[in-house]
């Protein structure tokens, strides 16, 4: 059974855009009904202000998160921090680089995943020196060994862009000494690819690389990873329309469906063919104890045109080989969207609970939003916004779900990489004023109006109480 599932988009050789967030700021003055703005939520902190990518993260059975991510430098650092269930990074530990690192030894974004036996791997491929590079802790993350580098040509094939990783437990089998993992790979850019590849490369491992060879028309926006139940992955992604009229994005995925003789027979081991789930884009998959399910943004008019913002949660069916009836989480507005930066969907490796997290654009601000599900997704939670992003967004969140629907959601903003857990903000509340008018009165002397506060009600009050505005 694998341990855990990450999910990740790694930024583009262009790098990645950040959208502006606007912010209005309304004055109010005098007596009216003045809105007061919530506190911010303690459970947001700035991981690393130095940041140059998002932070992947995955949660143990006991709640604890596992982060690794860039930090800008020269070339970048890679860093990883344990975090403490309901508890922030304290000793955050930077990973070494090979000492004969090239000059294109620029790594990507690094993926966190959690193996058996206390093992913590830390995983860097790097599109520049096509190669990858891991770390192994065996101590539940406490410190880690020298980086290995797996440099063989091929080992994300041509596509330069790792989109995610998963540990696969099934295909194929070898018989090698532990600690051995075996890792699925998903990439895109300009095709989509599909390697494997066993930890143990630099000592003999056999990897394999493919592209499929059709994946549709249109560019390869994203790729994503899931496990099926019957152990063997699912590659979904995303191919990148005009936008106008009979030519929408849309979502598209191959299957592996058998065991495979040897491993440079394993492409033949998958769909020759790729299935359209619908059009839209931005696809984000995630297994575990209760099924795969895959996220994206679909269309919200027939025609299939402007920008996908219906977020739709889809079960995966292993008898069919397809994917059920959608569930609607958000219908947004277009403007309240972006075709360059979203959330994701995880689901806990041990009961299941399944989660959604994804971005809010506004002109009040940014909010990052969150739906649960305990019962494979056959109901969701009612949304609740778990923090307020300020300055920019840039790229796709990370979330790990932990046992009862708490856990960490991870992303970029122009402030650097935030890290929250899944604690609901406070909502805004509304503090009455008191509105007073004064009026002239004929007859004797000059009365005041006033409204009373809690009632509302326009009574006279004499001209020495007291006028509360």
């Amino acid at each position: 059974m694998r341990v855990q599932i990450l999910k990740a988009r790694v930024r583009s050789s262009g790098g990645s855009k950040l959208r502006a967030v606007a912010v209005t700021a309304v004055a109010t003055v005098a007596c009216l009904l003045l809105a007061v703005a919530p506190a911010e939520a303690k459970n947001l902190y700035t991981l690393d202000a130095n940041a140059d990518s998002g932070g992947q993260i995955v949660v143990d059975a006991a709640g604890n998160g596992y982060v690794a991510w860039l930090r800008r430098g020269s070339p970048d650092l890679v860093m990883f921090c344990k975090i403490p269930a309901n508890g922030r990074c304290k000793n955050a530990i930077n990973l070494p680089l090979p000492s004969a690192n090239p000059s294109n030894g620029q790594p990507d974004q690094p993926f966190a995943v959690l193996g058996g036996s206390n093992q913590v791997w830390v995983i860097a491929p790097r599109h520049g020196a096509a190669d990858v590079l891991y770390w192994l802790s065996t101590n539940g993350g406490q410190s880690f060994g020298a980086p290995v580098d797996v440099n063989v040509a091929g080992d994300f094939t041509g596509d330069t862009i790792v989109d995610d990783i998963l540990l696969d437990p099934v295909e194929p089998s070898i018989n090698d000494t532990p600690p051995v993992a075996y890792f699925d790979i998903a990439s895109h850019d300009p095709g989509l690819g599909y390697s494997w590849l066993p930890s143990n490369l630099a000592s003999g491992g056999n990897p394999t690389s493919f592209s499929f060879a059709n994946p549709g028309s249109g560019t390869v926006g994203n790729a994503t990873l899931g496990e099926q139940s019957n152990g063997y992955p699912l590659e979904a992604y995303s191919t990148l329309g005009t936008g106008q009229l009979g030519s929408p994005d849309s979502v598209y995925y191959f299957s592996q469906t058998a065991a495979s003789s040897s491993v440079p027979a394993l492409s033949g081991a998958w769909t020759s063919t790729p299935e359209q789930v619908a059009p839209g884009y931005r696809p984000a998959l995630a297994g575990g104890p209760k099924g795969l399910f895959l996220v994206y943004e679909g269309y919200d008019t027939e025609t299939l045109t402007g920008t996908p913002s219906v977020l739709i949660v889809l079960p995966y069916h292993q008898a069919t080989g397809s994917f059920g009836a959608p569930t609607s989480l958000a219908v947004d507005r277009p403007n309240n969207t972006s075709p360059n930066d979203g959330g994701t969907i995880n689901e806990n490796a041990t009961t299941g609970e399944l989660g959604v997290v994804w971005p809010e654009f506004g002109v009040g601000g940014t909010v990052m939003r969150l739906w649960t599900s305990s019962d494979g997704g056959a109901k969701f939670s009612g949304v609740r916004n778990v923090a307020r992003i300020g300055g920019g967004y840039s790229g796709s969140a990370a979330l790990a779900m932990n046992a009862k629907g708490g856990g960490f959601v991870a992303f970029q903003t122009s402030g650097g990489l935030q890290i929250a857990n899944l604690a609901a903000l406070p909502k805004a509340k509304k503090k009455p004023k008191h509105r007073a008018h004064r009026a002239a009165v004929a007859g004797r002397g000059v009365r005041s109006a006033c409204r009373d506060g809690e009632s509302g009600r326009l009574g006279a009050c004499s001209k020495d109480r007291a006028l509360r505005c």
